[in-house]
C-alpha cells in the first residue's frame, strides 16, 4: 500500500515527520538533574523497529541506517503491511 494513495491534492502540503527511536517515562526530578553523559534507557531493544510519525500518529515502521554520514530510516512496513518490493 502507498502512502500516496487517496490524498489527492493534499500531497504537496509539507508536514513534519517525526522519527521515535523509543520512549522513556522520567520524573520532572530526574529530568531536572540530567547532566552530559548520563544515560536515558529506552523501552525498546536494540534492533526493534523505529516509528514514523506525522501529525501524532505512526505510519510506518523501518531500521535506522547511515546513508553518506547521514542517519536514515529504511521503511520496512506502512500501515502495518510488510513492504512489497518489485520484481525483476
Amino acid at each position: 500500500m502507498s502512502l500516496a494513495r487517496g490524498l489527492g491534492f493534499l500531497q504537496d502540503f509539507p508536514v513534519e515527520v517525526v522519527v521515535v527511536l523509543g520512549r522513556a517515562k522520567m520524573t520532572i526530578r530526574e529530568l531536572a538533574s540530567l547532566t552530559a553523559e548520563d544515560v536515558v534507557e529506552l523501552d525498546r531493544a536494540a534492533g526493534d523497529p523505529v516509528e514514523l510519525v506525522v501529525g501524532g500518529k505512526v505510519i510506518a515502521r523501518g531500521e535506522m541506517i547511515v546513508v553518506k554520514d547521514r542517519v536514515a530510516l529504511k521503511i520496512l512496513e506502512v500501515d502495518g503491511e510488510p513492504l512489497e518490493r518489485p520484481t525483476g
